[in-house]
């Protein structure tokens, strides 16, 4: 019967990176390097107790480590004489063998079958966790089946400001929505709802972009124009626009269209009647009336 395996691991203390030793290690020069091969030496040694035996494939066991762990010679003897002269690593029986002294503490093992046995029982409790979890999602699927249906008829019933405009954009022939006229969209919305509402915005921006189509101008930064001057005029109601508008026109009509005004004399009143001025017969006219 083949020999059952084992599972060996390193168990990082909380404390470790806040331990004097290691603290002292990492303010080296290279010391953080020196750490992370450190903690590969020990996930190394875990299943030999804490040993590292010297096999011969290296002029020393500095050199073998580094072949091993593939790290730099130079690194790994640095390391080691720090460990040796902090009595964190010694050399049994006086060879090349090395002992970490904080492997012990920091392994934990367990045989093969009881990881078998571990990962069983974690199966069967997510299964059963798993059909908790379908049985109160069907229950609460089948109670907001209908609420679900209702938001899904409401939602397509009534689009969103946003919706609304995009869906005139687009039938007037400004084009696709891309991502920069979606966000000047959304500002628009946003300035003129804060002063009148969601509903006043919509109508003014739809307004913007008729004016804009009518001029052949089917460009968002023309309606931009035109909105930015009804904001800077306070005209945040489409009735508002609307009567500027035709005070504009009014103006307009009276300053170069429209016809002069006519002062029609003043008639006197029937009953009063109106006296003649007497007036002087030039002198021709007098000699002459005399011959006769």
């Amino acid at each position: 019967m083949a020999e059952e395996k084992n599972y060996f691991w390193i168990k990082i203390r909380q404390d470790f990176f806040t331990d004097p030793y290691i603290k002292l290690l990492r303010r080296m020069a290279g010391g953080d390097t020196y750490t992370i091969i450190y903690l590969e030496m020990l996930v190394k040694s875990a299943d030999t107790n804490g040993t590292i035996y010297f096999q011969g494939a290296g002029s020393d066991i500095a050199e073998e480590l580094a072949l091993m762990l593939n790290e730099n010679v130079e690194d790994v003897r640095a390391l080691l004489a720090y460990l040796e002269a902090k009595k964190l690593m010694t050399h049994p029986d006086l060879n090349e063998d090395i002992y970490l002294v904080a492997t012990p503490d920091l392994t934990g093992s367990e045989t093969g079958s009881a990881r078998r046995v571990r990962e069983f029982r974690k199966r069967q409790k997510e299964q059963k966790a798993l059909q908790s979890n379908t049985e109160v999602t069907n229950s609460n699927n089948s109670k907001s089946k209908s609420k679900n249906i209702e938001l899904e008829q409401e939602t397509k019933k009534e689009p969103t400001a946003y919706q609304k405009i995009v869906a005139v954009y687009e039938k007037n022939g400004f084009g696709l929505v891309s991502p920069i006229v979606s966000e000047k969209i959304n500002d628009e919305l946003k300035d003129f709802a804060s002063e009148s509402s969601e509903d006043e915005a919509v109508s003014i921006i739809t307004k913007a972009m008729e004016i804009a189509a009518l001029n052949s101008a089917n460009n968002f930064n023309y309606v931009l124009a035109i909105t930015k001057k009804w904001y800077n005029k306070k005209l945040f109601t489409l009735k508002a626009v609307e009567a500027d508008e035709l005070k504009n026109k009014s103006q307009k009509s009276s300053r170069y269209g429209g016809r002069r005004n006519i002062v029609e004399p003043q008639l006197a009143s029937v009953s009063e009647p109106v006296e003649e001025p007497e007036r002087e017969l030039p002198e021709w006219l007098t000699d002459a009336a005399k011959d006769l």
